[in-house]
């Protein structure tokens, strides 16, 4: 045991410099009782490292000579514990390291011997505290001291406990791993990604079903999965990461490979972009997360085609309704008309007839076109047409990133039935934003133009986009009635029936279109003469 003197026996006291617990207890301590001799004996060096070791912030111990006796600072102390302050001081080395001296003595002497320094990072090395062997984590180095001939006479010690974190390290990553474990059992889809690069950092097993199962950790985005960048989501990424504004989308078309060079399948997906913030609010990733919908959607998709054939059954019950009364009209026309002697009469009842057939036609035209309402033709000018059409899309066009350039080129009224071109003109624009959903450009201009072969003067009306374009095999077809490229919520009947209108106006409308990564898009063009609309559709209401 370390004997303390009385404050007053040492006469030496002004070869110790620092001030604080240690250095009063050093100065006070019995030394002559130790190995190392009384302190006013001590050698220069010996002296030197004590007051260094003293003066230090940084937790530091000495062992001394071949006894290892023991100096250590204010620092160091926290770390001993009841069970070892002050006894320590002044004690050797491996009476008071015990439990740990199989692990810290081979160190030492290969310190003395060979004059190594060693150095260690977050070590465990377990030690008694409060008479209990508990864990305590280091990162420490031992160092030679030596004297002015060049002897090593002792071993430094410079440390830090990292015990509390450590254990703060193993809490995080024991969260981390609940944190995985959740997601992993997710039913969502989830990856995150990291920098401006969108750097794959995290998935779960649904993701990774979703992408085939590819390797795409430590990968990028468009090196993991080139097939989605000229789909517009890459871009989608880059804005989410400059702006820090999350996107959703519903039923959003993927196309995803199952394998390199594979054929694209199309997946439909509910799904977010969400931006991961650092505590200075800057975004340092994205977190994906949603739904894959796509046998949903395949479901409702047998289920519109079976409303189609029913739709058409409806339809044909209400043709079948509406002009059975003048077809059985004609019927009796016909009868009449044969069974009379007189020529003036036959011809009344032909007359009659061929009126009762008028009214068939107009009755087909109106069913097919779902409009039964009274619409005179009046003049109107495309600047009113073009504001109603953009007026009724505006919160769409918002939502979409769709932004809208109007060029008005002609400043004539044109002679119409308003009803129905602005029923076009809304069928267009609303095909030409679902071919946008990842935003971009909508052209509507209007300008002055003849009947290429008529010569007849009119209005060339054109709604173009900058979406994703129609394939060819589907521009040919998109005429037809009930042919449509929506999955969800299109009857296929919108562009036949726009095409109907147009021509009852003798006007023609066009379209093109392309798929091309450097030049993708679609143009409406619809020619309107200024005189042209054939007739006003009756009201046959009964």
């Amino acid at each position: 045991m370390s004997v303390i003197a009385p404050a007053h026996a040492s006469t030496s006291l002004r070869h110790i410099y620092a001030s604080g617990e240690m250095a009063d207890l050093t100065r006070r301590m019995d030394w002559s009782s130790t190995p190392a001799g009384p302190l006013e004996t001590w050698p220069e060096t010996l002296l030197v490292t004590v007051n260094t070791l003293l003066a230090s912030r940084q937790p530091m111990f000495l062992w001394w000579g071949n006894e290892l006796t023991q100096f250590y600072n204010d620092a160091y102390r926290p770390s001993l514990g009841a069970d070892k302050h002050p006894s320590a001081l002044g004690q050797s080395g491996a009476v008071c390291w015990p439990e740990i001296w199989h692990v810290i003595g081979p160190q030492i002497d290969s310190v003395f011997s060979r004059g190594e320094s060693v150095w260690f990072e977050d070590q465990l090395i377990p030690i008694i505290r409060d008479g209990v062997l508990t864990d305590v984590y280091w990162t420490y180095s031992y160092s030679p001291v030596r004297s002015p001939d060049g002897r090593i006479c002792a071993v430094l010690v410079v440390c830090s406990e990292t015990t509390g974190r450590m254990l703060a390290s193993r809490a995080l990553q024991a969260e981390r791993a609940r944190l995985l474990n959740v997601l992993h059992q997710a039913p969502l889809f989830f990856a995150l990604l990291q920098g401006p690069q969108h750097t794959f950092a995290m998935a779960n097993p649904l993701y990774f079903k979703l992408v085939g199962g590819r390797r795409i950790i430590g990968k990028t985005v468009a090196e993991a999965l080139p097939e989605i960048v000229p789909q517009g989501y890459l871009d989608m990424l880059d804005n989410v990461h400059s702006t820090g504004v999350p996107v959703n989308l519903q039923g959003a078309r993927v196309e995803i490979q199952p394998a390199p060079g594979q054929p694209a399948e199309l997946h439909f997906v509910d799904f977010t972009y969400q931006p991961l913030r650092e505590a200075d609010n800057t975004v340092s990733g994205i977190m994906v997360l949603g739904t894959d919908i796509t046998e949903k959607k395949n479901s409702e998709h047998a289920l519109l085609q079976n409303e189609k054939l029913a739709a058409v059954g409806r339809l044909a019950s209400t043709i079948a309704h509406e002009i059975n009364n003048p077809l059985e009209a004609v019927t009796n026309l016909i009868y009449l008309t044969r069974h009379t002697p007189e020529l003036q009469q036959a011809h009344e009842y032909l007359d009659l007839a061929e009126l009762e057939l008028r009214r068939v036609a107009a009755i087909t035209r109106q069913t097919l076109s779902f409009n039964k309402r009274l619409a005179m033709p009046h003049e109107v000018d495309c600047e009113d047409l073009f504001s109603s059409v953009i007026g009724i899309y505006q919160s769409r066009l918002a939502n979409s990133g769709v932004t809208v350039e109007k060029r008005l080129r002609s400043h004539l009224p044109i002679l119409c039935i308003e009803g129905e071109i602005l029923q076009v003109l809304n069928n267009l624009v609303s095909n030409a934003i679902d071919a946008m959903p990842h935003g971009g450009r909508l052209l509507m201009r209007s300008r002055d133009a003849t009947h290429p072969r008529t010569g007849q003067a009119g209005l060339v009306l054109t709604v173009a986009d900058t979406g994703t374009g129609i394939p060819a095999d589907q521009l040919r077809r998109i005429f037809e009635p009930f042919f449509t490229t929506k999955e969800i919520g299109g009857t296929g009947l919108g562009l036949w029936i726009s095409r109907d209108i147009i021509e009852r106006h003798r006007g023609h409308l066009r379209v093109r279109s392309s798929i091309a990564p450097s030049s993708h898009g679609t143009v409406f063009t619809l020619f309107l003469p200024r005189t042209g609309v054939s007739h006003a559709p009756q009201n046959l209401n009964r």
